[in-house]
């Protein structure tokens, strides 16, 4: 039977007739119990089962969204200052520096001509003359005699070079003179235009350098090397003490201003 409706009606069929079998049977058993004063009798509430066993821990969800980023905190006061720290100790007080000290040097075993004598503190240096020239040789009769002999004068167009230095002190009140020699004699004095200071050459009438000192015809050119603590004042006629030079010489004038007090420098004389 159960075959013929499968056949007839498919499983979906024979599902429905069986469902409409059961309600019809439902609905005849509550009329038969109608008969005992309505009262419909309840069904019993199953009871609950044992729970089972725990189920394995399922794998983390995905990491969420990362949150937006919090507010600044607020800036945390200043720490107290230090102490200051302690002064180092004075260093030692340097020794104080010596200044050159000059003197004539008397013929003798340190100069064979005499010279002059520098000294600063224990040590002592010389700067000796050189040996008289041999006499020139006599001119033919008639001629006049070399003016390089002694008792001659620089012939014009001719030059002689020199050097020149000073030291002083605060105490020199008078101020520092440096002396300049002439080993060959001019033919006459220098006055104040023809005798220039040269601070830094070439300048007109005196076309060298200290290194090589120059000087036009009928010019003292006096060049200066280093100079420290000092003041140039002037070149001087050492007979008459006015500016400008004598036959045999000039004097170079400065004043002092600090310590140490020291100038060098060359010469140039053109006849």
């Amino acid at each position: 039977m159960f075959s013929t409706l499968r056949t007839r009606f498919g499983i979906p069929g024979v599902i429905s007739v069986i469902a409409l079998v059961f309600a019809m049977l439902g609905g005849a058993y509550a009329a038969s119990n109608s008969s005992n004063g309505g009262k419909a009798t309840a069904s019993a509430k199953a009871k609950r089962g044992p729970r089972g066993p725990k189920g394995a821990t399922g794998p983390a969800g995905p990491a969420g969204p990362q949150g937006p980023a919090g507010a600044n905190g607020k800036d945390g006061a200043n720490g107290a200052n230090g102490a200051n720290g302690k002064d180092g100790t004075p260093g030692t007080a340097g020794v104080d520096g010596k200044s050159v000290e000059t003197a004539p040097e008397a013929p003798g075993p340190n100069c064979t001509n005499g010279g002059a004598k520098f000294t600063v503190g224990t040590t002592k240096t010389f700067a000796c003359n050189g040996a008289a020239g041999a006499p020139g040789t006599p001119g033919a009769p008639g001629t006049p005699g070399s003016p390089w002999t002694a008792g001659g004068t620089l012939p014009p167009g001719s030059t002689e070079t020199g050097t020149w230095a000073i030291n002083g002190s605060t105490g020199d009140t008078e101020g520092a003179y440096a002396p300049i020699s002439f080993t060959v004699p001019l033919a006459g004095a220098l006055d104040e235009a023809h005798v220039i200071f040269v601070n830094a050459g070439p300048v007109t009438h005196c076309p060298g350098t200290f290194q090589q000192p120059k000087a036009d015809s009928g010019y003292l050119c006096v060049y200066v090397t280093i100079k420290s603590g000092v003041t140039f004042e002037a070149i001087a006629n050492p007979g008459t003490g006015v500016p400008g030079a004598n036959a045999a010489g000039a004097l170079v004038a400065w004043s002092v201003n600090a310590e140490p007090a020291a100038a060098f420098g060359t010469w140039a004389v053109t006849g």
